[in-house]
């Protein structure tokens, strides 16, 4: 399915989630005019294999991504390291590394903090890298932003990219990109930030290997994003904390 097919002239923002494998249609897609990717590639975890074989899976959905992105568009990876069979695991250094053996200049590079600073967690960092790439888009050396957020903002599912983070990744594409009208964001889950595209005024196209993730994501609101938020927070605060404070550090 194409862009232009999918895509509807209308006043309001479209949004179009498929219910396919996001690498197949990567693969089907290389190259879609007029658009801005943003990803979150999958853990270990998620995709159900070994290390071994996931690491050249994530590089080769980060390459797709990657050229699936015209010039002037921007790449957007909201990526978080974690530990797997007793390793760490650096998917911000995997990014990078693909995007330098394509040759696509790296455009930010921020920290979007998961826990207080000085937090022990035993699975996965407490940060998320959020970078964005693109051959032909260039930031003004007068522009500023922040290079840490203090959180992901809104978060309505764990895996989400958080509300905080997709604006940060939505303001400078509308900033810097004009020539994009489309967001297409593989992996796109329950479609958090699918909603924040269209807030902005893009038009929005989702694809989701889970039917289930691929539903939520068609219909997602604003309201429903802020109540999840809120009922996890709740959540948070009677189970308590999970992870400890680490010690400080003697001179």
């Amino acid at each position: 399915m194409s862009l232009l097919r999918f895509r509807r002239r209308m006043s309001e923002p479209s949004r179009t989630v498929l219910h396919a494998d996001a690498i197949d249609w990567l693969r089907d897609h290389p190259l879609q005019a007029g658009c801005s990717v943003v990803a979150s590639m999958p853990d270990v975890s998620e995709w159900g294999v070994t290390l071994a074989a996931w690491k050249p899976r994530f590089k080769e959905a980060a390459r797709l991504c990657l050229r699936a992105t015209p010039p002037d568009g921007v790449t957007v990876f909201f990526q978080t390291d974690a530990r797997a069979e007793g390793r760490w695991v650096g998917k911000g250094g995997l990014v990078l590394g693909v995007a330098a053996e394509l040759g696509v200049p790296l455009l930010w590079h921020k920290i979007v903090l998961q826990r207080p600073p000085n937090t022990s967690l035993h699975a996965r960092a407490g940060y998320s890298h959020l970078l964005a790439f693109s051959r032909a888009v260039t930031i003004p050396g007068s522009h500023a932003s922040p290079d840490v957020l203090p959180d992901r903002g809104m978060i309505p599912w764990s895996h989400s990219m958080g509300t905080r983070a997709a604006v940060r990744a939505m303001r400078d594409i509308r900033a810097f990109a004009p020539a994009t009208h489309t967001i297409v964001q593989p992996f796109c889950g329950i479609g958090t930030a699918l909603v924040i595209a269209n807030r902005f005024g893009f038009h929005a196209l989702g694809i989701e290997w889970n039917r289930r993730r691929a539903e939520q994501a068609r219909t997602l609101t604003m309201d429903e994003i802020r109540a999840a938020d809120g009922e996890r927070l709740e959540r948070r605060q009677r189970r308590g904390p999970r992870h400890k404070k680490s010690e400080p550090q003697t001179p």
